[in-house]
C-alpha cells in the first residue's frame, strides 16, 4: 500500500520534447556552472589545411554531449574534441570534393538541420527576453507568497477495509478512546504499529481524497465519517499544523528558470501555430501510403 503518490515539482509538467527544448534553451541563457566565461572575440584553437578551428566550435560540440562527460572539467576531454572537429571537417572537405552536397538526400537533409538550428535561435532570442533576473526574482516572491503550497501537516490514521469497522472507530473515538491506541489495535496500514503516525507532509504527497480530508481538519480533531480511498476506509487525526520554510532563490534559481522557459515557449509555439494554415494527415493515413509504395 502507498499512501504517497510520487513526489511532485514544484511546477507543472509539460509535454517532454517542449520540456527538453525549453530546458535546453534555459541551459543557453544561463550557461553551464562548469564552462569557463570566455571572450566574445573569436579565438583559435587550431587549423587543418589553413582553415582555422575556433573555441565556441569547441563549445558548442561540449554541450552537445552526455552529461557524464559535461560534468568534467572542460580541459579533460578538450583534446578530443578539436580532434573530432578537425575530423569533420576533412570528411567534409572530401564530401563537397566528391559532389554530394548536391545530392537530393544530403540537400534535404541540411535544410532539416538548418531550419533547427534557425528555430532554436529564434526560440533562444525570445525566451532570453522574458527569461531574466527580474522574471525570476518575481516568479520566485509569488512563490513565497503562496503559503498554500507549502503547507505541511501532521496527522494518523486509522485503516480498514470495511466502512462498518472505520464507523465503528470513530463511535469508540467520540467515547473518548486513544487514537494511537485503536490504531495499534485495529489499522492495516504500515503505519499501524506506530500509532497510525504518518509524520508531516505537504500537498500533492496523498492521494486526494485522503489529503482533502486532512487539510481540512482543525488540530486535534477526527475525520467525522469514514474517507475511503483504493487502500480501503480511513479515520483520520490532524496532530498539527506548519509552514515548511520556502526554499532560497538561489536553490529555486534553475527551476524557476526552466519552468518560465516552458511557459515562454509554449506561448511561442502557439503564436506562430495560430497564424500559420497547417495540415496534418494521421499516422495510419502515412502509414499506409508508405506501404503502397513498397508493393
Amino acid at each position: 500500500m502507498k499512501l504517497f503518490t510520487k513526489a511532485s515539482s514544484l511546477f507543472t509538467a509539460k509535454p517532454f520534447a517542449l520540456m527538453a527544448l525549453s530546458m535546453g534553451l534555459a541551459f543557453t541563457a544561463f550557461g553551464p556552472a562548469s564552462m569557463p566565461a570566455f571572450a566574445q572575440e573569436k579565438i583559435s584553437v587550431g587549423s587543418v589545411n589553413g582553415e582555422t578551428i575556433y573555441l565556441d566550435e569547441v563549445i558548442q560540440l561540449a554541450e552537445e554531449l552526455p552529461d557524464e562527460y559535461r560534468s568534467q572539467p572542460l580541459s579533460a576531454y578538450f583534446p578530443n574534441l578539436v580532434s573530432e572537429i578537425t575530423n569533420t571537417k576533412l570528411a567534409a572537405k572530401a564530401a563537397m570534393a566528391d559532389d554530394l552536397q548536391n545530392n537530393d538526400v544530403i540537400v534535404d537533409a541540411i535544410r532539416i538541420a538548418t531550419e533547427r538550428i534557425l528555430a532554436e535561435a529564434y526560440f533562444g532570442t525570445e525566451i532570453r527576453k522574458t527569461v531574466n533576473e527580474t522574471e525570476i526574482q518575481a516568479a520566485y516572491d509569488r512563490f513565497v507568497a503562496d503559503s498554500d503550497s507549502r503547507e505541511e501537516v501532521s496527522a494518523r490514521h486509522i485503516l480498514v477495509e470495511e466502512e462498518a469497522a472505520a464507523i465503528d472507530l470513530i463511535e469508540k473515538l467520540k467515547g473518548g478512546a486513544d487514537f494511537g491506541a485503536l490504531a495499534q489495535e485495529f489499522s492495516t496500514g504500515p503505519s499501524g504499529p506506530n500509532g497510525g503516525d504518518l509524520g508531516y507532509f505537504g500537498r500533492g504527497q496523498m492521494v486526494p481524497d485522503f489529503e482533502a480530508a486532512t487539510f481540512a481538519l482543525e488540530i486535534g480533531t477526527f475525520t467525522s465519517a469514514p474517507v475511503q480511498t483504493q487502500f480501503g476506509y480511513h479515520v483520520i487525526k490532524l496532530e498539527d499544523k506548519r509552514l515548511a520554510p520556502a526554499p532560497t532563490l538561489d536553490q529555486m534559481r534553475q527551476q524557476i528558470a526552466s519552468n518560465l522557459s516552458q511557459q515562454a515557449l509554449s506561448r511561442l509555439i502557439e503564436a506562430l501555430r495560430s497564424g500559420a494554415t497547417i495540415t496534418e494527415r494521421s499516422f495510419d493515413d502515412v502509414r499506409a501510403d508508405a506501404e503502397a509504395q513498397r508493393q
